[in-house]
């Protein structure tokens, strides 16, 4: 069962990179690689506005059995205190001791969110809840974390350019089980992710996309007359599974053709109609999304830099991260 709360309350934890009293906390900040235990060197506990007025309560319980001496009030109050205590080292233990793996990040184009996720491990015999994550302010899931199990945590950050987006810095926090406290970490994993070029709305070539016959390291793979069914290789074309063939015998199969050899397309940097690197890689971008999704064979052309034609999704993945990385 998840014990829910705001964690967007009052308390925000000033950016420590400005101020020089939190310079201790940034040299447990990281970056990491690998696995990273939050141990007690690195998880840090306050009370919340809630754990403020407790703590108003209990110094005017105190005060009052003071003024009137009244020892059930001493009473009242010294088990109040004992059960802060108790709850106060819960919240932080709820935080201490977890695991933490980069879980990765899927590539996104420019302009999409990349989605990150963080592993979360109990290595101990105790079940952490309410685990929540927070990038720049903004708090994205609030998970548990089983005894001996793996959870996984998202959070998201904005895409503006291509090429290779650092996650930086995240929050790990958690008001269980009372909200008096807060105890909370920040973390970097060395996390990256691989930012496409924004796809053009459209892209036109100033002469037409050169084209040729297919060579001899394309021989049979025609594309006019069907000829069989075959096992399924790693970057054949979903559109050419036989899908009928696969629910008979709950094995991948690919339709193969023959009589003919598949026109190539190049994409070529200097045949497009827009200028400038950024443009340039956008229109390239559109057109191989446009040929992945047509099924043809094609390559591309950049200064310094061929690709021979090919299909399938290995393909495809290839010459975005080609794209992504140029110049970099």
């Amino acid at each position: 069962m998840s014990f829910s709360l705001s964690f967007k309350s009052f308390f925000r934890l000033p950016d420590f990179t400005r101020k020089p009293v939190f310079k201790f906390i940034s040299k447990r900040v990281g970056p990491f690689k690998g696995t990273v235990v939050l141990d007690r060197s690195r998880v840090y506990i306050l009370p919340t506005k809630t754990g403020l007025i407790f703590l108003v309560l209990l110094l005017l319980l105190l005060l009052g059995s003071v003024n009137y001496s009244k020892s059930l009030g001493y009473v009242l109050t010294f088990i109040l205190v004992g059960l802060g205590n108790v709850i106060m080292f819960a919240t932080w233990k709820n935080l201490a001791g977890l695991r933490l793996r980069a879980g990765g990040c899927l590539p996104v184009f420019a302009g999409e969110k990349a989605v990150f996720a963080v592993q979360l491990e109990s290595p101990d015999a105790q079940m952490r809840y309410s685990i929540a994550v927070t990038h720049q302010g903004q708090e994205y899931e609030v998970v548990d974390v089983p005894v001996g199990a793996v959870s996984l945590a998202h959070f998201e950050v904005a895409t503006v350019r291509r090429g290779v987006l650092e996650a930086g810095r995240f929050r790990l926090c958690t008001e269980f089980p009372a909200g008096l406290f807060v105890a909370w970490t920040w973390i970097d994993l060395s996390m990256q992710c691989l930012v496409y070029p924004r796809p053009a709305s459209k892209a036109e070539m100033l002469v037409s996309m050169s084209s040729e016959e297919g060579d001899q390291a394309l021989h049979g793979a025609g594309l006019e007359e069907y000829s069989g069914l075959r096992k399924y290789q790693t970057g054949d074309s979903w559109r050419r599974i036989a899908w009928k063939a696969v629910a008979r015998t709950d094995e991948l199969v690919t339709k193969e053709f023959s009589g003919g050899q598949p026109q190539l397309q190049w994409i070529d940097w200097q045949t497009l109609a827009v200028s400038g690197t950024e443009a340039k890689l956008s229109a390239m971008t559109r057109l191989v999304i446009d040929a992945d999704e047509a099924g043809l064979h094609y390559g591309l052309r950049l200064p310094n830099l061929e690709i021979e034609p090919a299909h399938g999704r290995t393909h495809y993945v290839h010459c975005l991260k080609v794209l992504a990385l140029y110049g970099d």
